[in-house]
């Protein structure tokens, strides 16, 4: 359990935490497993405690479901598929597609919207439910938030987190790891929020993923924003995909509320600079448009707020040392052929 002054833990961390893991420590030895952590000191030390025992009474979970859960390969392969979508929404339907093809290992996702909201819902098919199989499909919501609001780069506006069938005297523990209101006693585990948020653009890449999911879904539990370098990414990337015009160093720096001075300087730190930031975000939505959309050369130019066409020629090459046309075609034969195979 979580000692009185761990070291790499603040008041605040430790204060969230613990009623987590008295959860899971009861629920451990309810089952009759071992706990694999007896002390926890450092954020990495809780992740890994966490991602351990959600994984031992998964097992045990689906041990008694008579049919084995996802795997981590399972998981991350879903979590790359959404990688794909134009927007929240197409991300939750990509969710929803993976996880019907994975019948009945997977549950069952989908979307509800009325009104001004919308109701994200995990049906896990569970034959029974109790509190060990209840904490873990709260597991799995929790990370399907996770998964939205890294794709988004925001904050999803949750109204309401819905925690399923069985009532529960420890409401605080997931109000700490939702940071929203929770209710017990509905038939399905939902999170619910603004309907706008659906059209919230997706705005990682694959470059982005590997950090992202080597602490999946556990990465929140550093309370900390985004490094620099992913805000900025993060605010190019919807630029770019609202087809605004792609903000400058200056306008990001005083959008974040930072010195120019100290913008740079902290790029500098993360071994990185605006320059190269910016230049993988054109390249990445780049590739997107022009095997997504049939838009003319110069249509994409305009997008990525290039001066002409020539110019994204030029900086087109310099990436991937061919032309935008050239690439286009090669890479959309090469898609077709392996789909005709």
């Amino acid at each position: 359990m979580l000692n009185n002054q761990p070291m790499g833990l603040s008041e605040v961390q430790q204060t969230a935490f613990a009623p987590l893991v008295q959860l899971l420590e009861q629920e451990l030895a309810g089952m009759g497993l071992h706990s694999p952590a007896a002390r926890i000191q450092s954020l990495p030390e809780f992740t890994r405690y966490y991602l351990d025992v959600v994984q031992l009474l998964e097992a045990q979970v689906a041990g008694a479901a008579e049919h084995s859960p996802m795997s981590r390969g399972e998981v991350e392969l879903m979590c790359r598929s959404t990688l794909s979508a134009v927007n929240l929404a197409e991300a939750i339907a990509i969710c929803e597609s993976f996880c019907a093809m994975l019948d009945p290992r997977a549950g069952r996702t989908g979307l509800r919207e009325e009104g001004d909201s919308a109701t994200f819902y995990l049906d896990s098919l569970r034959p029974a439910t109790t509190t060990a199989s209840s904490l873990v499909d709260i597991t799995g919501l929790f990370a399907f938030q996770q998964l939205f609001q890294w794709l988004t780069g925001v904050e999803l506006p949750l109204r309401q987190v819905g925690i399923g069938a069985i009532q529960r005297d420890d409401v605080i523990a997931f109000l700490k790891l939702f940071r929203a209101p929770v209710l017990a006693g509905g038939t399905r585990y939902t999170l619910v929020f603004d309907r706008s948020a659906l059209e919230l653009p997706v705005v990682r890449s694959q470059g982005d993923f590997a950090e992202f999911f080597a602490v999946f879904p556990c990465g929140v539990f550093e309370f900390t924003a985004n490094s620099l370098p992913q805000q900025v990414a993060a605010l190019l990337h919807a630029a770019i995909r609202q087809s605004e015009a792609v903000p400058g160093q200056a306008a990001l720096a005083a959008s974040l509320g930072i010195p120019l001075s100290t913008f740079r300087r902290h790029l500098a730190a993360a071994g990185t600079s605006f320059r190269e930031i910016r230049e993988r975000c054109l390249r990445d939505n780049a590739e997107q448009l022009l095997l997504r959309t049939e838009l003319a050369i110069a249509e994409i130019a305009a997008q990525l707020g290039f001066s002409d066409a020539s110019a994204f020629r030029r900086a087109f090459r310099q990436w991937l040392g061919v032309s935008p046309r050239a690439w286009r075609e090669s890479t959309v034969a090469a898609q077709t052929a392996v789909l005709t195979r």
